[in-house]
């Protein structure tokens, strides 16, 4: 079977929702068709909420890679020798993609990120070939789209715009931590998060009722691309507008060098190979699997895989993602029986993430909830010493006891880190499919040699934080670096020899495939990549509506 349409968006998350909307405003007769390699697994739905909240299990767990090979288990992926980067736990491959199980931080770039090699001089980094004001009007409109609740009276870093939904307050449980920030004269925020708040307007999105199951809104308030899409489908009058599910790209097809035809993609249940052809094509999968693609992607005119200039082979390197290192103390009493209210932090501070920190890699510090270490509780498990204390079987007694004695308190830091081409993601070979019927990924990422030094200087800085709290006993509990924030593997550049994109997301060398990814980034950063993403793919559409 052959399919032409205008536009070709290959995957269905954020950046193909917001994109989409973009140009079906502009045109709303535009063809335009969505191949999405998972499936969907429906939102707002009571029944998958309720056993959500028995089993604790999300109901999209299936769509996350499983871990990699061991003793015990086949598991699936590579992970070459002295890899770091877990996937597991850190994509979600369904429709709507990884909004399904993200936790909404919204954070904008600073100016200074644009300027990485200016201002550090590091080798391996390069500078944007966009700046700070180039992004900032997009940036408030995808606030807008996603629906983020802020406070616009911050300024860092600055804004033009207001946030569509004001902040969520600061817990009681924050309290301690401001007080502290305060004393050691450091800066602190609101979090900006994706939930929607209460409006005057109409709005097809229910606001945050903070029920405490974030990972499973049963109202919608979380931004998830999969019910954008589905809205969009539904009552958008956008005739030409559709999505395939489990359509497995094989390869992107060129007529030459600069021209993309279209894609060659199996439907991942009967097999049946199915060619699309298109005037237009963006790779908006997930940046580990645009990469993938692209690399599997060779013609005669491209024998290394689209993307991949002679001598240089840049597309899947520089592989990068965010350390996460919790850090733990303990606080001797909690007279007032203070418990987490929401699932989601409502404290940041951006006091590290400066120009100051930038050759070191800035990072973010956001609090997390209290818990008492009497149960088995993850660090980054949001739910209450109360609630595990009444599931556990404690009588009153037990639980007063327990609620008004020693808690765990905890920051949680997020650490940029620089790229490399020594890290990267490939396909695997010889070809191997996994559990959702896609190319096993092989992955390499190590973190520089100073790493653990400079996460012992972010030990050092935090503990006076944690004395002045009254909390003792302070350590790093645990890190974790996974692919959640997986970036930089086709980056954007102003040259071919540093970059895999120009400017406009669009691959050197073509005149109409462009990379809309976290991938496409040129530097990470200290922050969450979505609202940049977005703002990307909202500023590629009006470039796209231009042409």
């Amino acid at each position: 079977m052959k399919k032409q349409v205008d536009v070709l968006i290959i995957g269905s998350g954020v950046a193909a929702a917001s994109l989409s909307q973009r140009l079906l405003e502009k045109d709303p007769n535009r063809s335009i068709l969505v191949l999405e390699a998972g499936i969907k697994v429906p939102m707002k739905d009571y029944k998958l909420y309720q056993d959500y909240l028995v089993t604790g299990k999300y109901p999209y767990e299936f769509c996350e890679d499983l871990n990699y090979p061991n003793l015990f288990s086949p598991g699936e992926n590579v992970s070459e020798s002295g890899n770091q980067l877990q996937l597991s736990g850190g994509r979600a491959m369904m429709f709507g993609g990884s909004t399904a199980h993200w936790g909404g931080w919204s954070f904008r770039l600073k100016p200074e990120d644009f300027q990485l090699y200016t201002n550090t001089q590091i080798d391996g980094t390069i500078d944007w070939p966009i700046n700070y004001n180039d992004l900032e009007p997009y940036y408030g409109q995808a606030e807008d789209y996603i629906g983020v609740s802020g406070d616009s009276t911050d300024q860092v870093p600055p804004r033009t715009t207001d946030y569509p939904f004001c902040e969520f307050p600061y817990t009681l449980e924050d309290q301690g931590t401001i007080e502290a920030f305060e004393k050691r004269g450091l800066s602190y925020a609101h979090m900006p998060i994706a939930r929607h708040g209460v409006s005057d307007t109409d709005s097809p999105h229910a606001p945050c009722k903070t029920t405490g199951t974030c990972k499973y809104c049963p109202f919608g308030a979380r931004y998830v691309a999969g019910n954008f899409l589905d809205e969009m489908l539904r009552y958008g009058s956008f005739p030409n507008f559709e999505i395939l599910q489990g359509a497995i790209v094989d390869r992107i097809t060129m007529s030459s060098r600069s021209v993309a035809t279209g894609a060659i993609y199996h439907d991942k249940f009967t097999t049946d190979s199915h060619t699309v052809e298109a005037e237009t094509v963006i790779v908006a999968a997930g940046s580990i699997e645009a990469a993938k693609l692209m690399q599997r992607s060779v013609t005669p005119e491209w024998p290394d895989g689209v993307g991949n200039q002679t001598n240089n082979n840049l597309v899947g390197k520089n592989l990068v993602s965010h350390p996460f290192v919790y850090w733990e103390a303990t606080l001797p009493e909690n007279p007032q029986r203070l418990q987490p209210e929401m699932d989601f932090p409502t404290f940041i501070s951006r006091h590290f993430d400066n120009k100051e920190q930038q050759p070191f890699g800035k990072f973010l510090t956001v609090r997390l909830n209290s818990f008492s270490d009497q149960f088995d509780m993850t660090t980054n498990n949001q739910v209450s010493t109360l609630t595990k204390a009444m599931q556990t079987g404690l009588n009153r007694e037990e639980v007063d006891a327990v609620t008004k004695g020693p808690v765990k308190v905890q920051l949680i830091t997020q650490i940029e880190v620089f790229t490399k081409a020594s890290n990267y993601v490939s396909n695997t070979k010889p070809n191997v499919i996994n559990h959702l019927g896609m190319q096993e990924t092989n992955v390499k990422y190590v973190t520089d040699p100073g790493f653990d030094a400079h996460v012992n200087n972010i030990q050092t800085l935090l503990n006076p934080i944690f004395n002045e709290m009254g909390a003792t006993d302070f350590y790093k509990a645990s890190d974790s670096i996974r692919a959640d924030h997986a970036a930089c593997v086709t980056r954007m550049s102003d040259s071919p020899k540093t970059g895999v994109v120009d400017k406009d997301l669009k691959v050197f060398d073509t005149d109409n495939l462009y990379v809309l990814s976290n991938g496409s980034f040129s530097s990470l950063g200290a922050v969450n990549p979505t609202i940049t993403l977005t703002a990307l793919s909202l500023r590629l559409g009006d470039h796209l509506n231009a042409k």
